[in-house]
């Protein structure tokens, strides 16, 4: 196992950077190649490392990445029209919904105080950046809003599976989780309020350090 993952890191790693390459050199016909490459290989890698995974966790890890591998391609062309943004978001809140399962799967989690300030914290970050975007989200309000509280909720199970799994998986999980919210919070920052110098390559390199890490914090807890 650790074998093909130290070989998979490599191709994966190669992957993101020719995205990352193609994005500055803004290649962007090029990119609808480029970028779902990324999601596919890591949904490949799951597919054949993750069977020995309980059946609904395999399952629901490979909705999350598809519907993650979906989101990617339809966020390609929101410049054409807000209705591929919308369509991105649900593909992406249907993710988080499905690794909040996962999480919850393995978590079990007893209501602690140490989990109610965490998610207090989460939502207190999540209402701030609304309240920074929201005079330029139009009628983008709703749906932005229930993604972060989608958002929100998947980092918030991924710290549910704390004690519950082996020390190595969690933090690996919730690292991933949170590298999930700078990306898209880099993203937002870019797209509704001021223009991120360097927007792609941040959001590019966080998202596809969450997935990774998300993946195989799973598959550690699988050994």
């Amino acid at each position: 196992m650790k074998t093909r993952q130290n070989a998979f890191i490599g191709l994966y790693i190669f992957l993101v950077l020719l995205d990352l390459v193609m994005g500055f050199m803004s290649f962007e016909g090029l990119r609808q190649l480029t970028k779902p490459l990324i999601l596919f290989s890591l949904i490949l890698f799951f597919g054949m490392n993750g069977k020995n995974l309980p059946k609904k966790i395999y399952g629901y890890t490979l909705i999350a990445l598809s519907f993650s591998l979906m989101g990617d391609i339809l966020l390609l062309y929101d410049y054409l029209s807000t209705m591929y943004f919308m369509l991105g978001l649900i593909a992406f809140l249907i993710a988080h919904i499905s690794y909040s399962v996962v999480f919850l799967m393995q978590g079990k989690p007893i209501v602690k105080k140490e989990l109610i300030i965490v998610s207090g914290l989460f939502l207190a970050y999540g209402t701030s950046l609304f309240i920074l975007l929201m005079d330029n989200l139009g009628t983008l309000k709703i749906p932005v809003i229930i993604y972060i509280l989608g958002i929100l909720a998947m980092a918030i199970t991924a710290y549910s599976r704390k004690d519950h799994v082996g020390p190595t998986s969690f933090k690996l999980v919730f690292i991933g989780a949170m590298f999930f919210i700078l990306s898209d919070s880099i993203l937002a920052v870019n797209k509704f309020l001021i223009e991120v110098p360097g927007a792609h390559v941040l959001v590019m390199g966080t998202y596809a350090s969450a997935q990774y890490l998300i993946v195989s914090g799973l598959l550690e807890g699988n050994e």
